[in-house]
């Protein structure tokens, strides 16, 4: 299992997530009647309006920690391998159209080029590990680098353009695809209003994993109204822009959606693959979005799983694999450039 190179899809794109999409549902938990007072709180939507032309920056700072062990017939020299990554980056998100219906009016669809305008890591592990020095390569090589990609009205990634290889599974266009839906929200919820301690979910499921049925659940709620706090920055002190946003608590899960029947997903069956084990995981988001605009201003995220499997092919041949993943991240709207 290329652990890395999955991670390192999915941290790279979890900064332009939280930026183009606002909370949804699946399902909704509603008042009582009782709460349905005369000074109810007010219903806001968090559906972000752009226009082509419009540019937002962010500002990433990620820390990730990997712990894995491989053993088999793929074994790991290195043995159990525990590497430290900090990642600092800024991305700048240029709209380029703004889907429209018949009448003229938005449909919900854009199209958004990233670009990474800062992109500096630092790997450090317990032990020598000859990917160190080429993961922080990886990393300060997207300095620079642009990614294109569009976003329909339900938050779902289509067109990604600027990725190398092919767009097949397991591809880095596949990885990136799968990070984007993973993390995102739907806009369905956003779209009809929400009020404050409303509650609402969706369940995503992870394509490609060695464990079939497995689905990240997650499970939001509107906890409160804050002022905005816009990422502080050499050039500017003032962090505070004037806006109100609503602040969102996001708890995810990683599930197995059929718990205690063979977990071989189809595609590695046609391989003459089986495999047994567990893949586990859960975090929490806390985002602020602003109600003025429902764009995302602030957000912090933390995260963990833990994998223990064994694949074995048809002629007994048998690969285990241990790991862990420790990860937090913080995500800030940038004050517009002069």
């Amino acid at each position: 299992m290329r652990l890395r190179a999955q991670l390192l899809q999915a941290i790279l794109l979890t900064v332009v997530v939280s930026v183009i999409i606002g909370p949804s549902s699946t399902w909704l938990h509603a008042r009582s009647p009782d709460q349905k007072a005369t000074n109810a709180p007010q219903r806001v939507t968090l559906s972000p309006e752009y226009a082509p032309g419009q540019v937002i920056r962010y500002q990433l700072q990620s820390t990730t920690t990997t712990d894995t062990h491989r053993g088999g017939a793929i074994r790991d020299p290195q043995g159990p391998t525990k590497m430290t990554l900090v990642w600092n980056a800024i991305t700048r998100l240029e709209v380029l159209a703004v889907g429209r219906n018949p009448q003229g009016l938005p449909d919900g669809t854009v199209r958004l080029r990233s670009t990474y305008e800062k992109s500096d890591a630092t790997a450090s592990s317990v032990s020598y590990d000859p990917n160190a020095d080429g993961t922080e390569a990886k990393y300060r090589a997207l300095k620079g680098k642009s990614f294109e990609f569009s976003v329909n009205a339900a938050g779902v990634v289509s067109d990604i353009v600027g990725f190398e290889g092919g767009s097949g599974p397991g591809s880095a266009v596949d990885a990136v695809r799968r990070s984007l839906n993973q993390f995102s929200w739907d806009v369905n919820c956003a779209k009809c209003g929400i009020v404050i301690g409303q509650s609402w979910g969706t369940d995503a499921p992870v394509p490609d994993a060695p464990i079939s049925g497995l689905m990240w659940r997650s499970r939001s709620n509107y906890e409160r109204n804050e002022p905005c706090q816009l990422a502080a920055t050499p050039s500017s002190s003032v962090s505070v822009n004037g806006e109100t946003c609503a602040v969102i608590l996001t708890k995810l899960t990683l599930v197995v959606a059929r718990p205690g029947k063979d977990v071989t997903p189809e595609n590695y069956r046609k391989m003459g693959l089986s495999t047994a084990g567990t893949w586990t995981g859960e975090g929490d988001t806390l985002s602020y979005v602003s109600i003025s605009s429902g764009r995302l201003v602030s957000g912090t995220q933390s995260s963990s799983e833990q994998m223990d499997f064994t694949v074995t092919h048809d002629t007994g041949d048998r690969m285990t694999y241990k790991g862990s993943v420790q990860s937090h991240s913080q995500l800030a709207l940038l004050p517009p450039t002069p």
